[in-house]
């Protein structure tokens, strides 16, 4: 017996990686389950040109056939053509639905109320072919191949990819669809609260693989969407790779690129959704792959390393085989020093060495032993000595340490003043704080003041892999001392506060805001080899620009970083505190002052009305846990070392992180509350207030959407939805007009 369905791959592929199984949807709307086996996109893009093929392996694991028809939403501000598809090597007819069909398509299915998630499809175009029957405990493979011409805006290239969809198990009857989350929301990765994923999850095939040729060179390669590998040989070919088992999330994956030849390019990203309000934007900064002998500045390298007795064992042996890769592939024209403590400090050689003297330093380091105590001032000041004739930005520090100062100076405040007043050179100090009896607050000071960061390797950690690394990232200097100046907008709010050095294959982000539209002008200056070059970048910063989003979440990621960073080094005080609140609040970040916005094991009880005091009741449980606002003020210890490394990754935020999935939410700025009875309310709600009610799926409902575009966001969460629109509440669900047009709308809605 053969169930005709309709046939849902987006849906199908982000429910089999959620829960090891698919869905088909009948023509009565029951789900029936099909598992995806394998998921891979291939793209081969050229210049502005992607051919991509993409490959589903379905397995039916019910008792009846199933056959249906495969809808495919294909990528926006694409030109696709050339649309072909095939199931186990044979051709199958289709047709390419316009925007308005597609969205019939979608709106038809959520009038059965399935699923309001499915209105974030209604915005591409859409394949629809039929697909062979699938048997009872058989596979398909299906694969479609289109071309597509992508959006070039300047020299930026984009590459797109929907996914959307999300789905879990219904509490009873079975898999249903379930909402699409909000947009991203980026959280602090405290490692209780990061998600664990099943094995069945992660036993999923499903990854994506993109190939680059250009005849210009490809820049600023660039993911906001999702953590991606880039393998880039040359200036004209890269390779991208993203495992997909974690991001299937219903986010699109994006891929930003640019076609620029200059010796260091820029990418300028934007986002202002408001016109009345300044934007947002990022900035993308890297050198050329290809570099000359001239172009890659010699370096001055001094490798400090603990050998008290806490290092000891296999922690001082890997230390020293991490100190041999890096002397091992020092430059011929680089200089290096070696300087090594305990009690005392020891230096290798009184000055800065040639690599002819490289063999000599291996020795030293073989004979090292682990014994004594801790004297990190000392070590550092005479690390800084051998540093002194460097060349301003030419000097490297490599710190590697398991323990506290023990000896000498032991003030973390003193020692900072001390090396501060010792760096007239501007030597970058590159800490590594080995296991969880470090000063955080020390290192990451030192880090800050020399313009570099601190990092720690955890006790199962392997430290020559993690040092080496890094090493790898900084081998080869292209700029240093950078500077900037915006001409013809003014920029503010900008994280770093001061840009880091520029790296062979590394890439810089800047983000800020911005407040005047129009042309505006970028200097870039900076060293490098022996002379100081001027770059000069022409942009337009737009008036209005409301795709991106993931720019400001991103921006606000680092900029809570920053503060949070400042709090935690310089003690904490109202205005830094309340703007933290204020960014976690909007754009939905979890903070040591904001954790309760994400608490997934809090039950929401009672009604609306009662929705503040389980705020409370919710704050009070987590303040009987151990605090993070504590931990915000420890220096040593797993949770002082998790909580720096937290801080670091939002302030060096890349990827705007997936949303948890949590009975709180933020969207646009406002708190949504999940409550028992399946309610997405919002917690300034009050049954008293006046409330514009619309029935779901009604025809109400889809004119309220057209007349108000930007209230999908709210309508996503599910059925039951009760949002603050432009002042005013609105209730969607089973009770309320069900028949009305825009006109009437509006006098309701002003």
């Amino acid at each position: 017996m053969k169930s005709p369905v309709i046939f849902l791959p987006f849906l199908l592929m982000a429910f089999s990686l959620a829960n090891g199984q698919g869905l088909i949807i009948r023509p009565d709307f029951q789900p029936t389950e099909l598992e995806l086996r394998r998921h891979a996109i291939n793209a081969q893009l050229h210049e502005q040109m992607a051919v991509v093929t993409v490959e589903h392996e379905f397995y039916n694991p019910g008792a009846t056939t199933v056959e249906g028809t495969f809808l495919f939403p294909l990528p926006a501000n694409a030109h696709v053509s050339r649309f072909s598809m095939n199931v186990d090597g044979k051709e199958m007819a289709g047709e390419l639905l316009s925007a308005e069909e597609a969205r019939g398509i979608y709106e038809n299915i959520v009038r059965q109320q399935l699923d309001p998630a499915l209105l974030e499809m209604a915005d591409y175009r859409t394949f629809r072919a039929r697909i062979f029957p699938i048997p009872a405990k058989a596979t398909r493979k299906l694969t479609l191949r289109y071309d597509a011409s992508l959006a070039r805006e300047g020299n930026t290239v984009t590459f797109q990819y929907p996914m959307q969809g999300n789905l879990t198990q219904r509490r009873a009857g079975g898999p249903w669809p379930r909402p699409l989350p909000p947009r991203p929301i980026a959280s602090i990765p405290f490692e209780r609260e990061r998600s664990q994923q099943p094995e069945s999850v992660k036993s999923q095939q499903s990854f994506l693989r993109i190939e680059m040729q250009s005849e210009t060179a490809l820049r600023n390669i660039y993911s906001p969407s999702h953590r991606v590998e880039i393998r880039q040989p040359d200036d004209r070919h890269a390779t991208v790779e993203c495992e997909m088992t974690n991001a299937l999330d219903g986010r699109d994956f994006l891929l930003y690129y640019s076609l620029d030849p200059n010796e260091i390019a820029t990418t300028l990203l934007t986002h202002r959704p408001e016109t009345g309000k300044p934007g947002y934007f990022i900035l993308l900064i890297s050198p050329q792959v290809e570099l000359n002998e001239n172009q890659v500045q010699a370096k001055d390298l001094v490798l400090v390393l603990d050998t008290s007795g806490s290092m000891a064992g296999e922690k001082i042996e890997q230390a020293k085989a991490a100190l041999r890769y890096c002397l091992q592939r020092l430059g011929e024209r680089d200089r290096f020093g070696l300087v090594t403590f305990s009690s005392e400090a020891k230096v290798f050689r009184p000055t800065l060495a040639g690599i002819t003297e490289r063999e000599d330093a291996l020795w030293q380091v073989d004979k090292l032993e682990a014994t004594g105590g801790t004297n990190i001032n000392e070590a550092l000041l005479a690390a800084h000595k051998l540093l002194r004739d460097s060349p301003a930005g030419r000097g490297m520090i490599i710190f590697l340490t398991d323990g506290l100062p023990s000896v000498g100076v032991q003030d973390e405040g003193q020692i900072r003043r001390n090396l501060q007043q010792a760096n007239s050179n501007e030597v970058r100090l590159f800490s590594f704080g080995v296991g969880f009896d470090v000063n955080t607050k020390l290192l990451d000071g030192l880090g800050r003041d020399h313009h570099a960061f601190a990092d720690y390797i955890s006790p199962q950690e392997n430290i020559e892999e993690r040092v080496s690394t890094f090493y790898d990232k900084v081998r080869y200097p292209v700029m240093r001392n950078m500077e900037y100046e915006f001409r013809g907008t003014d920029v503010r709010l900008l994280s770093p506060r001061q840009l880091p050095d520029l790296f062979k294959g590394g890439q810089i982000i800047l983000a800020g805001r911005y407040q005047q539209a129009g042309h505006a002008s970028l200097i870039l200056r900076g060293q490098t080899g022996e002379q100081r070059q001027t770059f000069q970048y022409e942009f337009d910063f737009p008036r209005r620009e409301r795709e991106r989003e993931f720019v400001a979440r991103l921006w606000a990621t680092r900029r809570v970083g920053d503060l949070l960073e400042d709090i935690r080094l310089n003690g904490e005080n109202a205005e830094l505190k309340n703007e933290v609140i204020s960014l976690a609040k909007e754009f939905g970040l979890v903070t040591p002052y904001t954790s309760y916005l994400v608490r997934e094991e809090e039950t929401l009880a009672g009604d609306a009305a009662a929705l503040p005091g389980v705020f409370q009741q919710m704050e009070r449980r987590w303040a009987a846990e151990p605090s993070r606002e504590m931990l915000m003020k420890a220096s040593s210890g797993a949770g002082a070392v998790a909580m720096s490394q937290s801080i670091r990754e939002m302030k060096e935020a890349e990827v705007v992180a997936a949303p948890k999935q949590a009975s709180v939410v933020v969207v646009k700025g406002r708190i949504m509350a999940l409550n028992p009875d399946g309610v997405w309310i919002d917690t300034e709600f009050k049954p008293a207030l006046e409330t514009v009610k619309i029935v779901f799926a009604s025809n109400a409902y889809f004119t309220f959407l057209r007349l108000f575009p930007e209230a999908e966001d709210f309508c996503r969460l599910g059925q039951k939805v009760i949002f603050n629109w432009q002042g005013k509440f609105v209730e969607i669900g089973e009770k309320g007009e069900k028949q009305m047009d825009a006109t009437k709308l509006r006098e309701l809605m002003n």
